[in-house]
């Protein structure tokens, strides 16, 4: 018995289906790998990250202070001296004010308790609220062992990025051209083409990232300090390294500032703070990412929401951080490939 003949446009469909379950396959079980080893994964990748911000410092140390190879370690302690700067920042405000703030989120909080105790609510809060706190601090408290192994396992990770950090500043050259020796002769140009054009989208994107990092920080902490919100210079630095996960971060660390507004001068206040940082997300989004993030990263906003939920979703705060940085090295690999394979006379 003889078949009827598929029809041109299902034969199409079929065969563009069954390639696009192979590459979902493909994709899926990358992603389980990358799971799988995400001990190993991820501090990598926060030191690849890290480095176009450091190298200008180890230029700078080479070539004007005649140092050598110890340039990569003076340029990792002043990125470590930095980053303690910043978190020892925070920390001393928020203990030197910890008294006043503790007792203005208590009122804060008696406040809204009787708020919603009164009309139109009608809620009986008083006991319930005690029992709600009591028993999560005691669920709390169950996940200290595994807070506390959690801890031990950040530990690690940082300090595994650290020394892939200062490996990589110190011989990032080498190691380059190493990488590239376990390539074909014919295939080693458009390798090497691929990952220095990828070189310069993660710096560009590293300082593009900072730089708007430093425009929200500032403008919000003027605003804070404006507005005699307290701890406005440490909410401004959290502000500053919340930045760095496009879109989203600067927001929620925003948010902070926001509850501490709130806490300290009542419901004007913290829709003043509200105001300030949404004020601050629309001048970034509309004017500082297009101008900037255009001339490093060609990634369309839809395309980088997407791949920081879905970083977020499978690592974390540092899988948002890392999100739109991997993806534009993926798309710069792919399309400086592609076109050095579509170019005349390339290598099959």
């Amino acid at each position: 018995m003889n078949l009827p003949p598929v029809p041109a446009n299902l034969e199409r469909a079929a065969g563009w289906s069954w390639r696009v379950l192979v590459c979902a396959a493909a994709l899926v079980a990358v992603l389980a790998v990358l799971w799988y080893v995400r001990i190993i994964v991820l501090p990598v990748m926060i030191a690849l990250t890290i480095t176009p911000a450091l190298s200008p410092v180890v230029r700078f140390v080479r070539s004007r202070l005649r140092l050598g190879r110890s340039a990569a370690a003076i340029a990792l302690l002043v990125g470590l001296a930095v980053v303690a700067g910043l978190i020892a920042i925070v920390t001393t405000s928020v203990l030197a004010q910890y008294d006043e703030l503790a007792s203005s989120v208590s009122r804060a909080v008696s406040e809204i308790a009787d708020w919603l105790e009164g009309e139109p609510f009608n809620l009986s809060l008083g006991e319930d609220l005690g029992a709600s706190l009591a028993d999560s601090w005691r669920e709390a408290s169950g996940y200290l062992v595994s807070g506390a192994q959690a801890g031990v396992g950040l530990l690690g990770g940082l300090v595994l990025a650290v020394s892939i950090l200062y490996f990589v500043l110190r011989d990032g050259a080498s190691l380059w051209d190493w990488i590239l020796r376990r390539f074909t002769p014919e295939t080693r140009p458009v390798v090497d083409r691929a990952g220095q054009r990828a070189w310069v989208v993660l710096g560009g994107f590293v300082r593009g990232t900072a730089l708007i990092a430093v425009v929200d920080a500032s403008l919000i902490g003027i605003g804070l300090w404006v507005l005699g919100v307290p701890l406005a210079f440490a909410l401004a630095v959290l502000v500053f390294l919340g930045a760095f996960v496009p879109f989203i971060g600067a927001f929620i660390s925003g948010l902070v500032a926001v509850l501490v507004a709130f806490a300290d001068g009542g419901w004007e206040m913290g829709l003043a703070v509200l105001a300030l940082v949404v004020a601050v997300q629309l001048i970034e989004g509309t004017f500082l990412q297009p101008i900037i993030q255009s001339r490093t990263v060609d990634l369309h906003p839809a395309v980088i929401l997407l791949a920081v939920a879905a970083g977020a979703s499978l690592f974390g705060i540092i899988g948002a951080y890392l999100a739109v940085p991997v993806t534009a090295v993926v798309f710069t690999v792919v399309s400086s490939i592609g076109s050095d394979s579509a170019a005349p006379g390339a290598v099959p």
